[in-house]
């Protein structure tokens, strides 16, 4: 069975999103993502009943044997203290947020890009996805990275406006614009109420 449309669930990780995970101890306003939680929770169950696959991503540090940081990449010079703390497989942080429903897949990604050194490519040409729909966070960092590889492999993307969210207001509203002019923005309503729609 062919699945064409995707919706993609970035980053909605405890380590982000929670007032004690690793963003908000290192002194990140986690209050910009708060508000869009439940729009993506709507949006997923909304999914689930038209049999539309859920994916979520969920950015992973690698660890040596001896548990230190490995392949952090641009995230050792932009983010120092992940050397240290946060996003490790099999810590709560690593876990997506209880708020939201289980999504069906689940893809470890290592910085900007889901589509980067990854099996999503592989999942999904599995599916037969020919749209991606993206929520989660941040619009500037996974959702437009992403976005921007899934264009470049001819997969159409859709942005749901008031389901993405930055930790700066700024960089949220420019990626918008930037994801406008490489696919649709929309919000979650037009969204759902386009796939009443189409039956």
């Amino acid at each position: 069975m062919s699945y064409p449309t995707v919706l993609m669930v970035m980053d909605m990780q405890r380590d982000f999103c929670d007032p004690d995970g690793a963003y908000a101890r290192h002194g990140f306003d986690i209050r910009l993502i708060e508000p869009i939680i439940p729009t993506i929770r709507r949006v997923m169950e909304a999914a689930r009943a038209r049999r539309i696959p859920i994916i979520a991503t969920k950015l992973t540090v690698l660890t040596d044997l001896e548990g230190r940081a490995m392949g952090l990449g641009h995230l050792a010079q932009l983010r120092p203290w992940m050397a240290e703390e946060g996003f490790r497989a099999g810590t709560p942080g690593h876990d997506l947020i209880p708020a939201l429903p289980e999504p069906d897949y689940v893809v470890r990604k290592w910085g900007y890009s889901a589509l980067y050194s990854t099996e999503l490519e592989k999942l999904l040409l599995a599916l037969g996805a020919r749209t991606l729909v993206f929520t989660g966070i941040a619009t500037n960092g996974v959702v437009e990275g992403t976005a921007r590889d899934a264009v470049m492999r001819d997969w159409h993307v859709i942005t749901l406006s008031d389901a993405v969210a930055s930790f700066s207001r700024a960089l949220h509203e420019a990626s918008l614009l930037n994801l406008a002019n490489i696919g649709r923005v929309m919000t979650a309503d037009e969204w759902l109420a386009s796939l009443a729609v189409s039956g």
